[in-house]
């Protein structure tokens, strides 16, 4: 109800006050008749209800939600692991050695002195005896003269042997050479070391799945369905009220 049927209980007050009014005015009126057929009469009556159609929106069908799971796609692949992973190894090497031919002194050279006698040859000379010179001979001739003459003397020379020093005597140096040996000797060729050996990483095949496509969840939302729905509705009920009436009997 609302204000028209505020309107209509105020108005249905005022008049049954009214009434009460008239009642109350004379003792001539009565509830169920006129005690004078020319009085004014009143008469309750009841008005109708007033109803109208209206439409109003219904839910046919509730909202809904779809949730559609898509699982992942997933497919093994090959991936390269490390089974034993690289290492240094320490290794000890010992020293290597040979054997070198070298020449070894046995004796070393020494310096001796030699006499060289003196080369001596005989040679043959004219030496001059008596040199030449001049004498005076005497000589007689036949009839016993003197005669003294001026006689040239031829020098008197006479071959002679001699020893000639061609080349002096002397004292020679010698040198004598050193002495030498091959001797098998034991030499170092590599000192004793560590070696380090790098010992490589072992690796293997393995199949790992991957995830090619992730999983997903789609939602769908779905409104309402809404229709109409039309209904007879109250729009204001009747109200009692006091109707004038004839008063001349009922």
């Amino acid at each position: 109800m609302g204000d028209d049927n505020v309107r209509w209980m105020t108005t249905g007050a005022a008049a049954t006050v009214g009434l009460i009014m008239l009642v109350g005015a004379g003792p001539a009126l009565a509830f169920g008749g006129c005690a004078e057929r020319t009085a004014t009469c009143y008469e309750k009556v009841r008005s109708a209800d007033v109803y109208a159609t209206v439409a109003r929106p219904v839910v046919v069908a509730p909202a809904r939600r779809d949730v559609v799971h898509t699982p992942a796609v997933i497919e093994p692949r090959p991936y390269r692991v490390e089974v034993s992973p690289q290492r240094v190894r320490a290794e000890h090497v010992p020293a290597a050695y040979g054997t070198v031919v070298k020449r070894s002194l046995v004796a070393p050279a020494q310096v001796r002195y030699d006499h060289v006698p003196a080369v001596v040859r005989r040679v043959h000379e004219t030496v001059v005896v008596q040199p030449a010179g001049e004498r005076w001979e005497r000589t007689i001739g036949p009839h016993g003269q003197e005669r003294m003459c001026r006689v040239v003397v031829a020098a008197v020379t006479r071959t002679i042997a001699r020893d000639v020093v061609v080349q002096p005597a002397q004292r020679i140096a010698v040198t004598q050479p050193a002495v030498y040996r091959d001797v098998a000797v034991p030499v170092l060729l590599a000192p004793a070391r560590t070696r380090h050996v790098v010992e490589p990483a072992v690796y293997a095949v393995e199949h790992r799945p991957v995830v090619l496509k992730p999983a997903s969840v789609r939602v769908t939302e779905h409104p309402p369905v809404i229709g109409v729905a039309h209904e007879r509705v109250l729009v204001q009920s009747g109200a009692t009220s006091w109707q004038r009436v004839d008063g001349h009997g009922w």
